[in-house]
């Protein structure tokens, strides 16, 4: 656990801001967890499940709806991997239906567009909530008779609900089984996640959710059940807190070592990579500041300002709101449901992940949230730095040196403003807590001596046997995390 954060503290959290956030307060019931480092570590609701009565818990069942896209991308994901299709297939030689849905002039639609929202089909929130019953072939008979694109493939972003659909029906081409079979066999039995369904009938009625929408003065009225289909692809799936921390923990965990995930670590982690931008924004509560938004595979990505990178999808649906997000730096997330129309649970669960990881001292600007060792090279020239910096290397050869390096700063030039340095702060000592490598290639500290400290910025080339491209000396002003005034060796 990470200092200044435990699960009782963050449990804390949690419930308070569930329980003020007043965009929640006519949400009949809500149900809501904190998962850290794969484990589900709280869960706690409030209101009713169901008609009068049984607050909703870790085991109630609530429709996801387009957090579905995200088992929709890695059933894709699975595929790929198993060499059965590739991302950059046209999605019309995997369903060729869609060869006659009347594209715009432009490239040829693939799965990684749809999987991206670079399709270029219109957002068709809300009525693609209507068309989940829809058959397969009732589906394929309208992509036939042709559908609207708003753009060309891959020139903005879009949120399509039948981009997904199609997907789910490339799943079935290409795998020959249906989809649900698919998704719940696949990816969700290998994960535990035995209360993950997409047909409401298969749930017991006392653990199931009743979907309400709130009609003029409050009054609640029940969504009926709907039968899954073709568009169970983009927000057919019903899951409990129980069964997402699992989905949730296996996400975050791939940015630290191996997961439980049927679909393979650097997989997850391609899916969590921003691949088509959404927009940039300015973010209120906790970690209010700005924030690029975009779209990988079936998840938003967001860096932001305050608290680096943040994963996240919401569904809505008629009955239904949800949401999960996760920091992969920390570890933590937070999955949250609600039983209303289109329930603003992202609210709540932004506000609380945000301060969760804000205590927990692991908020981190945009660098990337994973620790990565440097090469061997990186380190021996660390310490070739560190000697000229202290002026005891008169001369240094091609083994570490490349040959920028003398034409970007000559190298008597180089020694003397080291020399300068040394008169400011002395013979100065590496700060062991203060290294840190953005990639392998890259290594960034300071050394401090009886006189002041500087900060020391290295890079290395790609040939096979890596050498300084970059050395960067700047002579820090007082404490050592103000900025540095600009010292004496730049390249």
């Amino acid at each position: 656990m990470m200092p200044g954060m435990d699960s009782l503290a963050a449990s804390r959290i949690a419930d308070d801001v569930f329980t003020s956030t007043p965009e929640l307060a006519s949400v009949p019931g809500v149900a809501y967890a904190l998962v850290h480092r794969g484990e589900l570590v709280h869960a706690a609701g409030r209101g009713d499940a169901v008609p009068g009565g049984g607050v909703p818990d870790a085991d109630t069942v609530f429709r996801i709806a387009s957090m579905t896209k995200s088992f929709t991308a890695a059933a894709v994901l699975l595929l790929r991997d198993a060499g059965q299709l590739r991302l950059d297939d046209p999605v019309a030689s995997h369903l060729p239906a869609f060869g006659a849905a009347g594209a715009l002039d432009g490239p040829a639609v693939t799965i990684r567009d749809l999987l991206t929202m670079g399709g270029g089909l219109p957002t068709d929130d809300p009525w693609g909530d209507r068309q989940e019953s829809l058959s397969a072939e009732a589906f394929d008979r309208l992509l036939a008779a042709g559908v609207s694109f708003v753009r060309p493939a891959r020139t903005r972003f879009e949120y399509s609900n039948t981009g997904y659909a199609a997907l789910g029906r490339v799943i079935e081409e290409v795998s020959g089984r249906s989809y649900h079979e698919f998704v719940l066999t696949e990816l969700c039995a290998p994960l535990g996640m035995v209360s993950t369904v997409f047909d409401s009938q298969d749930v017991p009625a006392e653990r199931l959710a009743t979907g309400y929408r709130i009609a003029r003065g409050g009054m609640r009225v029940a969504e009926p059940a709907v039968a899954p289909g073709a568009y169970s692809a983009m927000g057919g799936l019903h899951s409990t807190l129980r069964d997402l921390a699992r989905w949730v923990g296996a996400y975050a965990q791939s940015w630290t070592g191996p997961t439980s995930h049927p679909v393979g670590r650097w997989s997850l982690r391609e899916a969590q990579e921003l691949a088509r931008l959404v927009g940039v924004d300015e973010v209120r509560g906790a970690a209010a500041g700005p924030c690029a938004t975009g779209y990988g595979y079936g998840l938003y990505v967001q860096e932001d300002r305050v608290l680096g990178r943040v994963v996240s999808h919401s569904g809505g649906y008629p009955g239904f709101g949800s949401h999960m997000r996760w920091h992969p730096g920390s570890g933590w997330g937070v999955v949250a449901l609600g039983n209303a129309t289109y329930a603003p649970m992202h609210i709540a669960a932004r506000e609380a992940l945000a301060r969760i990881v804000l205590g927990s001292g692991a908020a981190h600007g945009s660098r990337p949230p994973v620790p990565v060792p440097p090469w061997p090279r990186t380190a021996a020239a660390m310490d070739l730095a560190e000697e000229l910096v202290r002026g005891r290397v008169e001369a240094v050869d091609e083994d570490l040196w490349a040959p920028n390096m003398d034409l970007d700063v000559p190298w008597d030039e180089r020694l003397a403003a080291l020399a300068d340095v040394r008169e400011g702060i002395g013979m100065p000592e590496r700060v062991v807590d203060s290294v840190e490598h953005a990639t392998p290639a890259q290594a960034t500290w300071t050394m401090t001596g009886d006189g002041g400290s500087v900060r020391l910025e290295l890079l290395m080339t790609p040939e096979r046997v890596p050498r300084i491209q970059g050395l960067v000396v700047k002579l820090l002003d007082g404490d050592q995390d103000d900025p540095a005034r600009e010292a004496t060796d730049e390249t």
